[in-house]
C-alpha cells in the first residue's frame, strides 16, 4: 500500500470507506491468507535489508535497532504525550466541558491556549476514521468521510457547526493527513525487502495496509 507509485488510479471521491470498513473490505477480498495478512518472518533482518543510518530517509520513522546502536544501547527518552491525551485530560478538568479553540483570522490556523490540543485532537480522528488503502490523494476520500472528522471535532470542541468551520478542520486535516502518509511512505522506502518491511510494521497501521 504504501509503494503509492504502483497503485492504480483512483477517481476523485470514490473511497466510500472508513479505515476499519476499507480493513475488513481487504480482508474480505483477499480472504485471511492475503498478502497482507502474513506472518511476520522468523529470519532476522540485516543492515542490508535498510538503508544505513546516514541514508535514513529524513521523514522515516526510525528502526529500532539503529536507534539503540545510536545511543550505545541506552534507552532513549521518550518525547512528548499521547496524541489527544493533553485535551482529554483537561475536558475532564473542566467537567467535560467543550474546550474554546480561536481561528486566526488572517492565516486560518487555531490560535490560543488549547491550539496544540486541538491539532492533538485532529490528528488522533484522522488515523481513526480516514482509510489508507486505496488511497493515494486526500482528494481520493469521499466528502462524506471527511465529514466524520468535522463532526467529531465538533461534538469534542466549542465550535459553531458552519461551513468556514468545516473548511478551517478539514485544511488541518488535510495537512496532517499528507504528512502521516508522507512519513509511512518514506518509512517504507527505507527498508529494501518486503521480509525487511514486513518485520517492521508502524505500531499505528495494521499489516494491510502496509504491504
Amino acid at each position: 500500500m504504501m509503494n503509492s507509485t504502483e497503485e492504480p488510479a483512483v477517481r476523485k471521491g470514490s473511497v466510500l470507506l472508513t479505515r476499519m470498513e476499507s480493513i475488513t473490505a481487504y480482508k474480505n477480498q483477499h480472504g485471511q491468507n492475503g498478502p497482507g495478512t502474513q506472518e511476520q518472518p522468523d529470519t532476522p533482518v540485516s543492515a542490508n535489508d535498510m538503508c544505513a543510518l546516514e541514508e535514513w530517509p529524513s521523514h522515516a520513522r526510525r528502526n529500532r535497532a539503529l536507534l539503540q546502536n545510536e545511543t550505545d544501547g541506552q534507552k532513549k527518552k521518550g518525547r512528548g504525550v499521547l496524541k489527544g491525551y493533553k485535551a482529554s485530560k483537561k475536558r475532564f478538568a473542566n467537567g467535560s466541558v467543550k474546550l474554546s479553540i480561536a481561528f486566526s483570522e488572517t492565516l486560518g490556523g487555531t490560535i490560543g491556549m488549547h491550539y496544540r490540543s486541538f491539532t492533538d485532537d485532529v490528528v488522533v480522528i484522522i488515523k481513526r476514521k480516514l482509510p489508507l488503502i486505496g488511497v493515494r490523494w486526500w482528494s481520493d476520500i469521499h466528502p462524506s468521510i471527511h465529514r466524520l472528522i468535522v463532526a467529531d471535532m465538533i461534538d469534542r470542541w466549542d465550535l459553531e457547526d458552519t461551513p468556514e468551520t468545516e473548511e478551517k478542520i478539514l485544511k488541518i486535516a488535510q495537512e496532517r493527513y499528507r504528512g502521516w502518509r508522507a512519513t509511512l511512505h518514506s518509512t517504507y522506502k527505507a527498508y529494501k525487502t518486503d521480509a525487511a518491511r514486513l518485520a517492521n510494521v508502524p505500531e499505528d497501521l495494521q499489516p494491510e495496509e502496509w504491504e
